[in-house]
């Protein structure tokens, strides 16, 4: 964050410690005061906010789910403790800030700047993964004549033919086709392996339908960090004016609408995430017979970090950068979700979070 920007949020929070001491004097006096706090910078609004709650959380005020473009608003619980026996100036009220709120800014301040701190280090790391993608069957002009809010990946195989059609029929496939809509649907698919026909079939497919971007890679199971890695490099240089990546499996459900709007409740609250079903933990398989079996060597650990399951995930553009960086900087590991949401995200300051709405199923299930 510029300089400026810093002393902007720092003069917004502590404008913010301010009224909470006159929220606090009015209950006092047996009144009632709803605070709503403004920003029209975006950044300012956002990173100030998570600071904001923690204050309201710290004095017992009760957060109410603020306006689009409200930093807080927020009303006194009953409940409230440690209500100041007689009022204060504003002056002091100014000079003389809630101890506590000020120890909460300083370390919530010093967290954030370590870990941009950290990243940053980390990023100046040299690449260690030189991915080298090429595209065929590419969609022509595909997000310069709308510019969409959502861009949905798909990974999926080459011979899926009828589910990249039940997609397209779906909720989030009628939705994504029609004219007005602000969600950009996009398979990715690998090579086949030794298979004209195949190919023909799926040249055909892309053709008609205009929705297929095909990597140069043999499309196989142990591949499928290649096309995960492969979906990011291509939102970035294809579609960097979306704001959000959604990415789905092509065999789930899932309600578009509430899913859209979890994506957009956790932007009001994180600067960079990873939204998903978050906090998966599995044991490394070390069975050779196993399709997810893990060698020492490729994983030396016996438990996987938390992660988030790739079926369905979500996260703004500027995590998609944060992320293939991470990935071109650090060992790969060819399961696409723990390696992407377990191990780069922390690398990067990206948190995983989750949302009750943001949910898919399987059609079997």
């Amino acid at each position: 964050m510029a300089p400026s920007k810093v002393r902007r949020l720092l003069t917004t929070v502590m404008c913010v410690s301010l009224l909470v001491n006159v929220v606090l004097w009015f209950k006092s006096q047996g009144r009632t005061m709803v605070v709503s706090v403004m920003d029209e910078d975006d950044e300012i609004r956002l990173q100030s906010k998570e600071v904001v709650l923690k204050l309201a959380d710290d004095v017992g005020l009760f957060s109410m789910r603020p306006g689009k473009e409200a930093l807080l608003t927020c009303s006194l619980d009953q409940d409230t403790k440690d209500i100041p026996s007689k009022a204060l100036s504003c002056f002091s009220m100014l000079a003389y800030p809630v101890p506590r709120t000020t120890q909460l800014l300083i370390a919530h301040l010093e967290s954030q700047i370590a870990t941009k701190n950290y990243v940053i280090s980390f990023l100046s790391q040299p690449i260690r993964n030189r991915f080298s993608f090429t595209y065929t069957n590419v969609i022509q002009n595909a997000c310069w004549e709308r510019i969409p809010e959502v861009l949905l990946v798909i990974p999926s195989a080459p011979e899926n033919f009828e589910r990249r059609e039940l997609v397209r029929k779906s909720e989030r496939g009628v939705y994504a086709s029609r004219p007005d809509s602000n969600v950009k649907l996009v398979f990715f698919v690998g090579k086949p392996e030794n298979n004209t026909l195949l190919q023909q079939r799926l040249t055909i497919e892309s053709y008609v339908h205009g929705d297929i971007v095909q990597v140069n890679f043999v499309d196989v199971y142990r591949n499928i960090l290649l096309k995960a890695v492969s979906m990011l490099h291509w939102s970035l240089t294809h579609c960097p004016k979306a704001r959000y990546v959604l990415r789905t499996d092509d065999d789930v459900l899932v309600d578009i609408h509430k899913v859209i709007q979890a994506i957009r409740r956790k932007r009001e609250l994180h600067e960079n995430f990873i939204l998903g079903k978050t906090d998966v933990i599995f044991n490394v398989v070390r069975n050779k017979s196993s399709k997810y079996y893990v060698s020492p060597k490729e994983f030396d650990q016996e438990v996987y970090p938390p992660y988030a399951y790739g079926g369905l995930l979500a996260y703004p553009m500027s995590t998609v950068s944060l992320l293939y960086q991470a990935a071109l900087r650090l060992k790969t590991l060819w399961l696409d979700d723990v390696f992407i949401t377990g191990i780069c995200a922390p690398r990067v300051g990206v948190p995983l979070v989750d949302d009750l709405d943001f949910e898919f199923e399987h059609p079997e299930e």
